[in-house]
């Protein structure tokens, strides 16, 4: 649906395309686009001159003479199209206004959601469509503010409220998901979880965003375009809508896409955090670490405890998954054949671009079997090696990230029978990133001091 930016484009287009034009009479196609009496909307508009175009939100306003206003909305793909054509009529055209000098204004509309409705200078902003419509989204005064606090101050998903137009209006799908994004906020957290520092940033970003997207003459995406040959250029510029299974460019995670009041909502989950999910206790560190040592001993106080790599073990045996996989290395794929996973490896190793398109197909696919955990479960504990790798951060109010010794690494994985030459990356400082829910936690072999460190991080 064309939203501020696009209707806005749509306003300059169309001005000095009508301004001054008088219309001779209006056929009307499709009677449910005229919202108001259509005899009336037919009759009246005949004579009239066209003085101006102006825009509220994702309305625009055609002014007439005697003054006439005819509110217009696009909906999802009305488009007014202007034309000198002798065969002005197209399968979409829903209404077509019979200018002077053989020109004609149609409005096409494929999907027929579009409406127009005819008042007056006097009472037009009194209608019942327009007088319900919040503050412009990207005209937030200082005054404003108290009384926008308030609004958003419910207990609805922020995103469902920036969409709703007797809040802000002019913001729809697209500039929601981006507004969003570049203030770091959830699309699924509560407008009442927010503070204000959130809101005056919705504020501050919804200007920029919107500003700019109307100086590239908004987006074009799948079916609009604002006028014939013309399209707009801000969806070079999305940072996130549209961007679904793509890395974020900031934090390197894949985007999400969930639905939210039935409108598909991306969004970056490290960088856009639900605070809702930062639940479990997360382990990682580097092969014979002691990450077992200290799940066991989480389990041991009560915690319910995940090992990823025996999920995604169980995950790789699953036939779809393990014909996937196949498919991407381009050759057979089982867990359970020791002569195929030393094939895989080989493989993936020779090729980055097959370990990398195998990674980002199985990670997304833990994650949400990690997560499925959480409704289930309050005290959780996970031991993910690849955690920083998979970009599963947001998921932990507490990570644990195990520093071992060189020596002590080697002593661990001899005592558990491990071949210590299918571990050469020993002396590779284990990558992770220094947020402030990671607590390091040092292995030196003594396990009572191991496991003081654990009880001391995981203090509130």
């Amino acid at each position: 649906m064309p939203e501020l930016p696009e209707v806005e484009t749509v306003k300059n287009i169309l001005k000095p395309l009508i301004i001054g034009k008088n219309i001779n009479h209006v056929e009307i196609y499709y009677d449910r686009l005229i919202q108001s009496d259509l005899e009336e909307f037919k009759n009246k508009l005949k004579g009239q001159k066209f003085l101006d175009v102006t825009r509220y939100g994702k309305f625009l306003f055609l002014h007439l003479t005697n003054d006439l206003v005819i509110i217009t909305h696009l909906r999802m793909e009305g488009k007014f199209r202007f034309t000198t054509e002798s065969n002005p009529r197209i399968k979409a055209t829903s209404a077509l206004f019979f200018l002077e000098n053989n020109e004609y204004l149609a409005f096409d509309d494929t999907r027929k959601f579009g409406l127009m409705y005819l008042s007056d200078e006097a009472s037009y902003k009194d209608v019942k469509m327009i007088a319900k419509l919040g503050v412009e989204a990207n005209k937030v005064e200082e005054n404003d503010i108290p009384d926008l606090i308030k609004k958003f101050n419910k207990k609805k998903p922020i995103k469902e409220l920036l969409l709703d137009q007797s809040i802000l209006c002019g913001i729809g799908n697209i500039y929601a998901d981006e507004i969003l994004y570049q203030c770091k906020i959830n699309p699924f957290t509560k407008g009442s979880e927010l503070k204000e520092n959130d809101i005056l940033n919705i504020f501050k970003f919804a200007k920029i965003t919107l500003d700019k997207a109307i100086k590239l003459g908004g987006s074009t995406i799948h079916s609009f375009h604002p006028s014939e040959g013309v399209d707009g250029k801000f969806q070079e510029e999305l940072l996130a809508y549209g961007r679904s299974g793509d890395t974020c460019p900031i934090c390197g995670t894949t985007f999400h896409k969930e639905f939210l009041g039935g409108r598909g909502t991306t969004f970056c989950p490290n960088c856009q955090i639900d605070h809702s999910l930062e639940k479990a206790i997360g382990i990682t560190g580097p092969i014979g670490s002691g990450k077992s040592t200290i799940l066991n001993y989480l389990k041991s106080k009560g915690y319910f405890t995940l090992s990823s790599d025996e999920m995604i073990h169980d995950l790789y045996r699953e036939p779809a998954i393990k014909n996937k996989i196949s498919r991407i290395l381009g050759s057979q794929f089982d867990i359970d054949n020791p002569a195929l996973v030393k094939k895989t490896r080989q493989i993936m190793i020779a090729s980055p671009e097959k370990k990398k398109a195998v990674e980002n197909y199985i990670y997304p696919v833990l994650e949400k079997k990690i997560l499925q955990n959480f409704a289930q479960n309050e005290k959780i504990a996970i031991e993910v090696p690849l955690l920083f790798k998979a970009h599963f951060e947001y998921m932990f109010k507490k990570i644990l990230v195990i520093s071992i010794s060189k020596e002590q690494q080697i002593a661990n994985l001899k005592n558990r029978n491990d071949d210590i030459e299918s571990s050469k990356a020993l002396n590779k400082d284990f990558d992770y990133k220094k947020l402030d829910k990671v607590k390091i936690i040092e292995a030196d072999g003594n396990f009572e001091h191991l496991y003081k460190q654990v009880d001391e991080a995981l203090k509130d």
